[in-house]
């Protein structure tokens, strides 16, 4: 096994999924590559121009992180992402309920370089990489002012990304 340069820091961490992809996919067939292709492409352009990086792609999903003073920064390139993903889904006239989900977290993250011999890659793992996930697929206890993880640092974002 390699020795592993794992590096604990402070970030913002956004995890976001196409809420009802499975629908979506198909409506679009065998086009659904495609347009995640554009989604990827779309979306990718926004989080490098606001300073963010893109860590995997998971399916319909993305994990990304932004530097810890760039918080803000973040939490705009959400809003903006969201906007994005409504332009792609109205053309595909998909179902209005689906959306982009959006979870954003900031805190200590360990990131290092994982995987096996023959795919090896950037990752980040902890508790606000977690928060960020589970904050997406509960927007709306969220927009209700139900705390799904009690947590203060993600709290402030709670505004501001549930649109």
């Amino acid at each position: 096994m390699q020795n592993h340069t794992v590096t604990i820091k402070n970030q913002v961490i956004m995890f976001m999924d196409i809420h009802n992809f499975s629908i979506a996919a198909v409506i679009l067939g065998v086009n659904q590559y495609a347009f995640l292709q554009q989604v990827y492409e779309t979306l990718g352009d926004m989080i490098v121009a606001h300073e963010g990086e893109i860590l995997k792609y998971l399916g319909d999903g993305l994990l990304c992180v932004f530097p810890a003073d760039l918080a803000s920064e973040a939490v705009e390139c959400a809003m903006k992402l969201r906007q994005a993903f409504d332009g792609l889904a109205r053309e595909k006239n998909f179902p209005a309920d689906t959306e982009l989900e959006i979870g954003i977290s900031a805190g200590e993250v360990a990131i290092g370089v994982f995987g096996h011999k023959s795919l090896r890659q950037k990752d980040v793992f902890g508790n606000q990489v977690n928060r960020a996930a589970v904050i997406g697929h509960h927007r709306e206890r969220l927009r209700r002012g139900q705390d799904a993880l009690r947590n203060r640092p993600t709290a402030r974002f709670r505004e501001q990304v549930a649109g």
